[in-house]
């Protein structure tokens, strides 16, 4: 059986976040975000992801959604 995680969106982490797609857009350039998956030209994230980066800086995150 395959299993799958979940994946967010731009548009959702940036409001779970609080900050604006375009900052994360910026970070992703500048290589100070996680770059996540594009699938189908739509730029996803794993959770996982997000929340191993934000350990990185000793900050607990977890993402609700």
């Amino acid at each position: 059986m395959i299993q799958t995680e979940p994946l967010i969106s731009i548009d959702e982490l940036a409001k779970e976040l609080g900050m604006n797609k375009f900052s994360i857009y910026h970070n992703i350039r500048l290589k100070r975000f996680p770059e996540g998956i594009k699938i189908r030209g739509r730029r996803l994230f794993r959770k996982k992801d997000i929340e191993s980066y934000f350990d990185k800086f000793n900050l607990e995150y977890k993402i609700e959604l």
